[in-house]
């Protein structure tokens, strides 16, 4: 029998409201700085386990983000947001993760300290919690995690986070469940996962290979190939509740247009009862880094397929994972949210002190953290943004399409993307700020 999980003394029961007076700072250095003095008085070591290796950020060159502004050629009106510059965003993402070392700051002396203020981003603990993670330094805030139906006395533990975002227009709450890739031992716990938290048919969207780089990123927790279309689940019914079931395989297709593997599965329960489970494969999104060339493209064509296979029920959560489920998880439901906004026309008279993609990822990073990762996923959310905001305009706008052309305003992104990236080899002082503050962010492990 699992124990139940285990709770830090100081509960997460009420919430801090946050500075972001205290929390911005008019250069990359000076925030460096404070982060230095923080460090020195908080630690943010988990001791990892062998079971669970921190995720590692790598910081190079590749990551920075291409983003570029707007080309003086171009007439069509963007909001400011998509006027930044390089170095805007990049600061958007500094303050970001200052905001997020703050939060992890605060958690961290809650539970040193007993007279403390209780946090609302106090992490779950544990040995059991420690085994079933992927990663020693990414789980679940305890306030906002999905709990597995288990029997009183069993441990209701998964790396799971419900994630919310409301449109601005319409009022629409749409729901998804951000998850780390399963490891071989606890396949059966994402299946229990699903069957309690999501309705039929059901929608994985999977977007990391089972291996990359020569290491595990998932285990492959679905059947493989209709050879052998079928996975039997808890066989050992370790919560001893007989919630017994089967996965069958029926249909797999390689769909073009998102590059995905499309496998459709039909999950039964020991009662004879059944959800179809769509499984979204995609394989052409690297760690840490952006989908590329046509796996940009079928990277939307993926967020629509995703949507059509969950008949457009934005209550029905559509669970996202990649390995850690905070870097291309995130990105890919900001950008869900994002092109949704886009769409209804929140993001046409926005004030020109608001970015939405910056408050997107903030409120995401409530809900889960580290989400939207990397600062080239940052910086991936403008460049798509200002690409279908720029596709919108000219179809609104047919007679502005012809005083540049479609096709030139694309030569132009393109040789903005060029010039930026032959210059990123370059030293730039906020880039090299940045450097220092990551490497002060993770210490010898990573682990924050």
């Amino acid at each position: 029998m699992s124990s139940p999980l285990a709770v830090p003394s100081s509960p997460a029961s009420s919430k801090r409201s946050r500075s972001r007076d205290s929390t911005r700072s008019s250069t990359a250095t000076s925030i460096a700085a404070s982060v230095n003095s923080l460090a020195a008085s908080v630690n943010f070591s988990l001791n990892p386990s062998a079971s669970a290796p921190s995720l590692i950020i790598p910081h190079s060159s590749s990551q920075t983000s291409s983003v570029v502004g707007s080309s003086p050629l171009e007439s069509i009106p963007y909001p400011a947001f998509l006027r930044q510059s390089k170095s805007e965003i990049h600061q958007r993402f500094i303050d970001l993760e200052w905001e997020q070392r703050n939060r992890i700051a605060q958690a961290q002396q809650a539970g040193n300290d007993p007279d403390a203020p209780a946090s609302q981003w106090v992490r779950p603990s544990g040995d059991i919690v420690v085994a079933r993670n992927r990663y020693a330094n990414v789980d679940p805030y305890l306030n906002n995690r999905v709990k597995l139906q288990v029997p009183e006395g069993h441990n209701d533990y998964i790396n799971a986070s419900p994630i919310v975002l409301k449109s601005t227009v319409s009022g629409t709450e749409t729901r998804f469940i951000a998850t780390q890739g399963p490891k071989s031992d606890i396949t059966a716990h994402i299946w229990r996962m699903l069957w309690h938290e999501t309705a039929s048919p059901s929608v994985i969207v999977m977007l990391t290979q089972t291996h990359e780089s020569g290491r595990e990123k998932c285990h492959p927790y679905y059947p493989l190939s209709l050879e052998d279309p079928t996975l039997t689940l808890n066989q050992e019914d370790e919560f001893e509740d007989g919630f017994l079931s089967t996965v069958t395989l029926v249909s797999l297709t390689e769909d073009e247009a998102t590059r995905a593997t499309v496998r459709e599965l039909e999950m039964r329960n020991g009662n004879g009862e059944v959800k179809t489970v769509w499984h979204l494969l995609f394989g052409g999104w690297p760690d840490f880094l952006v989908p590329e060339g046509e796996d940009r493209t079928a990277l939307l064509n993926l967020l629509a397929l995703s949507n059509e296979k969950n008949e457009h029920d934005a209550h029905n959560p559509r669970t996202v994972h990649c390995s850690a489920g905070v870097g291309r998880s995130g990105t890919f439901i900001a950008l869900d949210w994002l092109l949704q906004e886009l769409d209804e026309g929140s993001l046409d008279d926005l004030p020109e002190d608001r970015d939405p993609i910056a408050e997107v990822v903030d409120r995401l990073r409530q809900q889960r953290m580290m989400m939207v990762q990397g600062e080239a996923q940052f910086g991936f959310l403008y460049e798509v943004l200002r690409e279908k905001w720029r596709d919108r305009y000219w179809k609104l706008h047919p007679e502005a399409a012809g005083e540049g052309g479609l096709e030139d305003g694309a030569q132009m992104q393109h040789k903005g993307t060029s010039k930026h990236q032959s210059k990123k080899s370059k030293s730039d002082p906020d880039e090299d700020a940045h450097a220092e503050l990551e490497a002060e962010l993770a210490g010898a492990d990573s682990s924050f």
